[in-house]
């Protein structure tokens, strides 16, 4: 079912899962630019053996427990996305926490009809790149973020 047949109660949950999907981004951009200074002074170390990063995040959504088809056998995964973060590095190339208004579907605002929702980009993400039907998103209980640093040694032999 499309977000606008859907009743105010279940809107109501799709627009505060977006809006706390902007929240894990903006704390997200928070503790990725941490990490970036940091290796920025580990990359400046002549004596680091690091010589290069990358950043990125796993975001997965999980089925709430009181769901029919919750089981405590599998994973429960409804769905997932990575997002490379590295980009951070230079502001102006990330889609991390911008200000833009990530709504590819037109939806409108659910009080307001005459202007488009405002969507951030990992909820974006959610229902444009995964494979997760509007009516699978409001069965999402938990979601869980894992920033991965790989740290980069790269010896030129010639």
């Amino acid at each position: 079912m499309y977000p606008t047949e859907m009743s105010r109660e279940q809107r109501l949950f799709l627009v505060n899962l977006n809006m706390r999907l902007s929240e894990i981004e903006q704390q997200l951009k928070k503790e990725t630019l941490a990490i970036i200074t940091t290796m920025n002074k580990r990359l400046k170390d002549d004596a680091d053996w690091i010589n290069d990063f990358e950043i990125d995040c796993t975001v997965e959504f999980y089925l709430r427990e009181d769901d029919p088809a919750y089981s405590d056998e599998d994973d429960n995964i409804l769905a997932e996305f990575t997002e490379g973060v590295a980009l951070l590095r230079y502001a102006d190339h990330s889609l991390l926490a911008s200000e833009e208004n990530w709504n590819a579907t037109g939806i409108t605002d659910l009080d307001n009809p005459d202007q488009k929702e405002h969507h951030c980009w990992f909820y974006h993400q959610l229902y444009d790149h995964t494979k997760i039907s509007w009516d699978d998103m409001l069965m999402i209980g938990d979601i869980w973020v894992d920033i991965n640093l790989m740290l980069q040694h790269h010896l030129k032999l010639s």
